[in-house]
């Protein structure tokens, strides 16, 4: 039986401007969602994280990696997880393999043999079409109100689930696609878009490398949704995630 860890979300209040002297700094986060093994003690192996719900009132909406202020959202209803992200340590195959017999966390798991660049952990993403049980952001720059944040790169994959299913279902003609939209204060968006299957005639590709989405050229943002879509309803909407690049710059 597998282990499931919970990972406490970490509350922070939006820095506030000081009477007097003033406050600068610019620095990139890099989130690899990793753990430290001298807290953990390696027990969270083959292991999730989701956020605990109605414990010391967190309520299971997101958390943040390290002391970086990008919120990392989750929804949760009556205690169940229903969209946004969840952490993970979960082992896939390597070489976009599909040997193994299918688990119920294969849609928690990679579509490859661990983390971006020899990482342990990395995170999933599920993007749930029922509106209603989805955070309204997906991540969120804590400090937007003294603040820049301007998203660099990530890393994304294909869960195992989704690879299994596309092997099942996909037709010619078929196609997932993830896109990524950063959202300004003013309501501006930027956009970006990368291919995370596609099936026709002349091509036939599931992604099961970590493959680098730019995400340059947004500029400054406040948010950044994440979409996927699949021109096959049999094809759930996860995706995998990692090494997040942002450059991040407070003033106060």
């Amino acid at each position: 039986m597998k282990k499931f860890l919970f990972f406490i979300a970490v509350a922070f209040s939006v820095m506030s401007c000081l009477d007097g002297g003033a406050f600068s700094q610019s620095y990139t986060a890099d989130v690899t969602f990793e753990f430290s093994d001298n807290i953990y003690h390696n027990s969270f192996k083959d292991s999730l994280y989701f956020i605990p719900a109605g414990e010391n009132g967190i309520t299971g909406e997101g958390f943040v990696y390290g002391n970086y202020p990008l919120v990392f959202a989750q929804k949760q209803v009556g205690g169940v997880f229903q969209g946004g992200f969840v952490m993970s340590y979960l082992k896939g195959e390597k070489d976009g393999k599909l040997t193994k017999p299918a688990a119920e966390n294969d849609k928690f798991r990679v579509h490859a043999s661990g983390g971006a660049a020899a990482s342990k952990t990395y995170a999933v993403f599920y993007d749930n079409p029922v509106e209603t049980v989805m955070p309204k952001y997906h991540i969120e720059f804590g400090y937007k109100d003294v603040g820049t944040c301007t998203p660099l790169a990530c890393y994304v994959n294909n869960t195992t689930l989704v690879a299994r299913k596309i092997s099942e279902s996909f037709k010619d003609g078929d196609k997932l696609v993830l896109k990524v939209t950063g959202i300004r204060h003013d309501g501006s968006k930027a956009e970006k878009s990368i291919t995370l299957a596609e099936f026709t005639e002349a091509k036939d590709s599931v992604m099961y490398n970590w493959s680098v989405l730019d995400l340059s050229t947004f500029g400054d943002v406040d948010y950044v949704n994440f979409d996927v879509t699949s021109t096959n309803p049999d094809v759930p909407g996860y995706f995998c995630i990692d090494g997040y690049l942002a450059n991040i710059k407070v003033e106060y």
